[in-house]
């Protein structure tokens, strides 16, 4: 039975428990609605803050902030607050290691069909490339809210992915001790997959199942830092090895595998598969 909050509102909820308990926490948003933020506007006045469309600003505010010891979380959709902020999280964030919070709402397709400007299918990638910043992508409500008290606890800037939805609870406590998790144990075939994604792949497996093909599947909560040692072991068993992702087939969870190969020469053959584009008229996935 799929849950009645989607993952937004689970990640936001749990976070006003842990904002009601600690005065020290505070929320920036530049304009963006939510569900659950009508409930920050009532219950925590003196904690949220809604500064207006200027999401550059905003994650300078947020520095200052943490400057002076509090604990920022910024908000806004997925594009807003990465790439259009890009140069002010470097240099604010992660060159200084300030630990913001950064949450990107809506991610990829799952925000609607609002066009490119809304959609962000290259966020990872361009997140990646920065120092010191931690990424997360929950793919159900137990892990958006295990997300909370991962990020509130760390010392460096963090950015969190989360999809738009309503799924099943594929993690059964928010309690995560490393970074991918093994969903399912199969065979020669393993896939890896983070976000909304994995609500995919599951639905992948049950189908490849009937086909009498028994599939590991591997879920990416935590993008970066990736454990690498956890992932060769994983890798190092099969005989092929699957990516699946809402993002661009360039600079995500694609290459991310890519990499543990090649760096440990491991003899697997890959296959990713990435966002969907519009060909011919109709969606379809490219890999």
């Amino acid at each position: 039975m799929k849950n009645k909050l989607d993952i937004p509102s689970s990640f936001f909820f749990h976070l006003m428990k842990k904002m009601q308990k600690d005065k020290n926490i505070i929320l920036l948003t530049a304009d963006q609605g939510a569900w659950a933020l009508t409930e920050f506007e009532k219950k925590l006045k003196k904690q949220y803050f809604n500064i207006g469309v200027s999401e550059q600003n905003m994650i300078g505010l947020a520095a200052g902030l943490a400057k002076e010891g509090k604990k920022v979380i910024v908000y806004a959709i997925s594009p807003f607050v990465t790439q259009r902020c890009f140069e002010q999280i470097k240099v604010d964030l992660c060159i200084t290691n300030i630990p913001v919070i950064i949450v990107g709402s809506g991610s990829t397709f799952t925000y609607a069909f609002h066009g490119p400007t809304h959609q962000a299918i290259e966020d990872i990638a361009v997140m990646r490339s920065l120092p010191n910043l931690n990424i997360i992508n929950p793919c159900d409500n137990n892990s958006a809210k295990a997300s909370v008290n991962i990020a509130l606890k760390s010392k460096s800037p963090v950015y969190i992915k989360l999809d738009k939805g309503f799924f099943d609870d594929v993690y059964k406590s928010s309690k995560f001790n490393k970074g991918l998790k093994t969903i399912k144990k199969g065979k020669k075939i393993t896939i890896f997959s983070t976000g909304f994604m994995t609500q995919r792949a599951i639905e992948l497996v049950q189908n490849l199942k009937k086909e009498k093909l028994k599939v590991t599947l591997v879920d990416v909560f935590k993008l970066k830092p990736f454990d690498k040692n956890l992932a060769k072991k994983i890798i190092s068993k099969a005989n092929l090895v699957v990516t699946l992702e809402e993002q661009n087939i360039l600079g995500g969870l694609g290459s991310i595998i890519s990499e543990v190969i090649a760096e440990n020469e491991i003899k697997v053959k890959l296959l990713k598969f990435a966002s969907l584009k519009l060909h011919e008229k109709k969606l379809c996935l490219v890999w």
